[in-house]
Order: structure tokens, then sequence, then C-alpha cells
């Protein structure tokens, strides 16, 4: 009966771990109002009207909102206005926020601009892997305190 509570404990650590990963990993969400203002930007981009989504992408980057595609998008439309050294500037805040995007490290590629060929653990990944840690050294010691990992014999 020891074990099974053991295994229940392990298995709501376990839980508890996944879920504080999950939220402190999650991007914060646009409001809904920064939503339309990027997908309107967008529209205007792709309309051609670079100005316009120059004005609005900065707006929100203004704001402070920090969003990888928001830099992107920056760096796209300045260097289709012919503004290279403003738009690598942005494609490198694109990169430093996410490593691992492919779409932005090609970009980069492109552009001549350095790439990571190892990504560093961001602080989220960190905080996670300590945390995993601090779970499994709790389990055990409260494994093995309560006799719960010892072998028994009949």
């Amino acid at each position: 009966m020891k074990r099974l509570g053991f295994v229940i404990l392990l298995l709501a650590m376990l839980a508890v771990s996944f879920g504080l990963t999950a939220q402190m990993t999650a991007p914060r969400p646009m409001t809904e109002t920064d939503r339309a203002t990027f997908a309107r930007a967008n529209q205007l981009a792709e309309a051609g009207q670079l100005a316009a989504a120059v004005n609005l992408y900065e707006q929100l980057s203004a704001q402070g909102l920090v969003n990888a595609d928001l830099f992107y998008n920056l760096g796209q439309t300045y260097g289709q206005l012919g503004q290279t050294s403003k738009g690598n500037e942005y494609y490198t805040w694109a990169g430093q926020i996410a490593p691992r995007d492919g779409q932005i490290a090609e970009r980069l590629k492109q552009a001549g601009l350095p790439t990571r060929s190892v990504v560093p653990l961001t602080t989220n990944e960190l905080m996670l892997g300590a945390l995993l840690l601090a779970s499994v050294i709790a389990v055990l010691f409260v494994g093995r305190r309560h006799g719960l990992l010892t072998k028994r014999t009949a």
C-alpha cells in the first residue's frame, strides 16, 4: 500500500512539474487589440503598403510587445523597403527570441548574419531542469526515508 502511495505521489509531482513547465515556457499571448493590429499590418505588407505596415509593426514594438513573429515581419518589411541594416537588426532580435525557429535561422543565414550552431538553454528551460531535478530528489528522499525504495526479503 505504501508503494502505491509513493507511485501516486511521484505521478502527481511529475504532473505538477509538467504543468508548471508548460505555463512557464508558453509565450505571453498578445491581447486581442495587438492581434488585430498585427493582422492589419500583415495585410498591409501583403498589399504592398510597406510603410503603413512598418508603422503598425513599430507601434506594437513601441508598446513593449516582444514577439519573434513581429520582429521577423519587421525585418522582412524593412528589407523590402531597402533598409537592410534595419531589417537585419530585427532578424537578429527575432533570432534571439526564438533561437530554434528554422525560418528565422534560414533568414539570418541568407542575410549573412551569424547564427548559433549551439543554442543555449533559455531561462525557462533551466528553471524546468531545476524543477525536475528537485522533484526527483524529493521523491527519492521521501521514498528512501519511508523504506519504499529498498528491496524487501520475504
